[in-house]
């Protein structure tokens, strides 16, 4: 384009899994390793080589390309082992696993398959149930295993032999159909690490690695450091400092990757973005050429005057004891556009935006050279929420670049032969959410994981150096950030008990291979269950008024609260739209209030969705500043509920009588929030919770202060 400024862009899609392996047997717990290779890992390669023109990096975690390679070896995996068993074979047990797990599809099979999703929502109404009533027969369990299979491989293989056959058959599916689709899902998961050392070899992608079994590297080195960007955060009360560990990480990633990939790595990046002086240092010592983080790093690294847009969009040199090492800073903007915006655009327009906003960094850079803008992200899990799995948005979207004069794509190192790096004096240690590390310290069940794991590591040390390879290699596992990623409220799963599990057969696993017995303690499960994980509950009356506003400290201080992060799922946002949920009571109505990161889109609505002692549904039907609406009913039909009051503005604050609700005094009450826009749930309030209270008597404000 004649006037516009170059800009030059490097992509970096990570791929990570944590290890499912149990160690006693190596059965895969989950079956996300088996899953993404076919939904994601390969067509990420194959979308690329349709557009020979675009240059990219990857990352991919060595933990991860151990478990590839595992079920391209036939290693036991418990779904898929499930999955290949005769129906009639298999025993209640059995049964209510595999329908469980054969619910979980992408967004884009459902809106595909009506079929499936009603086979889906028949299996809900059977666990909702709580399996009493006759569960699926051997002919619709052998169907729901099909459409699973089905749903979880990319849309550009649907068109193969084995998935076209099974379509043909959809309406009575056969055994011979689910055994084809298990040989496709082995194929194309064969076919992942060879179509990305193809594409390094002709040099379109770089392959970079990551710490061998993904642990946060600046904690590793010193847990201390997490106190850096948040000082007032809780540590554990076993305090580590195994900057040896972390080296090991890095160095059996880096061979690990040479016999895979043909040749080390020339950069890394580090879990999860956590950068820190000592693990620079480490990176620099172990021979990286560069390592990336997020934005906010950046931003913290600089004195607060240098802090201009322009200086992100550059390559920043560290000198360090052991060398220098070049950090790439992402574009948050641009890279969570892509993870968590676009999803719901149409691509052409999805892809449109992201090369104007492009355009824009060039037109507003005012330097001699180009930028050079990062766009880092994970590279399989977003595309769950994408139609068609993000195929028609990365075709659009590399089709674009490929077409445009004036943007440029690099690998890595390619942006580091054409872009002179900026010195960097000071590196501020953080990761990619919130320039801190609270994600994976500070809470007390992840403090508490920490403890056992110091605990062990340090009868491993005592041990000493001829210690079973085996037991540093469980270590190692245990390092990883996932288990603390998943302990704590600040991500939902359903196999939150599951994760805990294996963290603690892990460290047990350093001890089976010492020779010793495991104390009683890795017996224990570290997080509460979900039943225990209540919040705050209210303590008093609360009057607030009903303004929008915090009018005073006290307004709320009795009330019960949720802190709040992402709304649940494995990607974690830069911000949640609700941060806080206050609920509380007088002798006459529920009280709400909803504190907000950000301010909410005007056209989302609120459900307010009673689940006991009656089902009742209640809609703020948009989220404008001002007096909103509540209105009770369906959808059609629905009416404004008497008495209640909400207004929005710099909080959002409800009033709901309890005549109004039909509630009683000592009815156990249940309720949950939905954040909704254009009818599909964008969040959910408390994330994978209730919230729960008793309808109080005249005396309960009494009661408690007496107490």
């Amino acid at each position: 384009m004649s006037g516009q400024r170059a800009v030059d862009l490097v992509f970096l899609w990570h791929h990570h899994q944590p290890d499912y392996r149990r160690p006693s047997d190596r059965r895969a717990q989950l079956p996300w390793v088996r899953l993404h290779a076919a939904k994601d890992y390969l067509d990420m390669a194959l979308h690329l080589e349709r557009h020979p023109g675009i240059r990219a990096g990857f990352n991919f975690v060595p933990s991860l390309v151990d478990q590839i390679e595992d079920a391209v070896a036939g290693a036991p995996d418990a779904l898929f082992d499930l999955l290949a068993r005769p129906t009639a074979e298999l025993d209640p047990e059995e049964r209510r696993e595999l329908a469980r797990r054969c619910r979980a599809a992408p967004r884009h099979a459902l809106e595909r398959w009506s079929a499936y999703r009603a086979r889906i929502e028949r299996v809900d109404r059977w666990i909702a149930g709580g399996f009493k009533s006759p569960g699926p027969s051997d002919l619709e369990l052998l169907a729901l295993s099909c459409w699973f299979l089905l749903a979880w491989i990319d849309p550009i293989f649907l068109a193969d032999p084995e998935a076209a056959r099974a379509l043909e058959h959809a309406d009575a599916f056969e055994p011979a159909d689910r055994e084809r689709l298990l040989g496709l899902h082995a194929r194309l998961t064969a076919e992942v690490l060879p179509a990305y050392r193809r594409l390094a070899e002709r040099g379109q992608i770089e392959i970079s690695a990551s710490p061998y079994c993904h642990p946060i590297l600046p904690l590793l080195i010193d847990l201390r450091s997490a106190r850096r960007a948040r000082s007032g955060l809780v540590l554990p009360a076993e305090s580590l400092a195994a900057p040896e560990d972390a080296r090991r990480q890095i160095e059996r990633a880096l061979a690990r990757h040479a016999e895979v990939f043909g040749a080390r790595p020339a950069g890394m990046w580090p879990s999860e973005g956590s950068v820190s002086p000592e693990a620079a240092e480490l990176v620099a010592g172990a021979g990286m050429r560069w390592i990336a983080s997020d934005e906010g790093v950046l931003w913290a690294s600089l004195p607060e005057g240098e802090r201009r847009r322009e200086r992100l969009y550059r390559p920043w040199q560290l000198a360090t004891p052991a060398g220098d090492v070049t950090l790439f800073f992402r574009d948050r903007e641009l890279s969570d556009r892509i993870g968590f915006v676009y999803a719901r655009w149409e691509a052409q327009a999805a892809a449109a935006d992201f090369m104007e906003r492009l355009r824009r960094i060039g037109r507003e850079h005012g330097r001699e050279r180009p930028p050079l803008v990062a766009v880092i992200l994970d590279g399989e899990n977003c595309w769950e929420h994408y139609p068609d799995d993000g195929g028609p948005f990365l075709e659009a979207l590399y089709g674009a670049i490929e077409s445009a004069g004036d943007v440029r794509t690099l690998t890595p190192s390619a942006a580091l032969a054409a872009h002179a790096p900026e010195r960097l004096a000071h590196l501020h240690s953080g990761s990619w959410i919130d320039a801190d590390f609270h994600i994976w310290i500070g809470h007390p069940e992840k403090n508490r994981a920490w403890e056992l794991l110091v605990r062990t590591r340090r009868e491993l040390v005592a041990a000493g150096p001829d210690a079973a390879p085996r037991a540093w290699e469980a270590l190692d596992r245990a390092e990883g950030s996932d288990w603390f990623w998943w302990f704590g409220e600040d991500h939902y799963t359903a196999d939150k008990a599951l994760f805990d599990e294996l963290f603690r057969d892990h460290l047990r696993a350093v001890y089976e291979a010492l020779g010793r017995a495991a104390p009683r303690t890795l017996l224990a499960p570290i997080a509460r269950p979900p039943a225990e994980r209540h919040a705050l509950a209210p303590i008093g009356w609360v009057h607030p008024v009903i303004d929008g506003r915090r009018t005073d400290f006290y307004e709320w201080h009795a009330a019960g609260r949720h802190g709040l992060a992402d709304g649940g799922g494995s990607m974690h946002r830069e911000r949640g739209l609700v941060r806080d949920l206050y609920h509380g009571f007088d002798g006459s109505g529920l009280y709400l209030r909803l504190d907000f990161s950000a301010p909410p889109p005007a056209e989302a609505g609120l459900v307010i969705e009673l689940i006991e002692p009656r089902p009742a549904r209640l809609l703020v039907p948009g989220l404008a500043r001002g007096d909103l609406d509540v209105l009770a009913g369906g959808e059609e039909g629905a009416q404004p509920l008497p008495g209640a009051r909400a207004r929005l503005e710099e909080v959002l604050e409800i009033a709901l009588p309890f005549a109004a609700l039909r509630l009683q005094p000592c009815e156990e009450v249940a309720f949950v929030l939905h954040v909704i826009r254009e009818g599909e749930i964008l969040e959910d309030v408390p994330p994978g919770d209730v919230v729960r209270f008793v309808v109080p008597e005249a005396s309960f404000d009494s009661e408690l202060w007496s107490v």
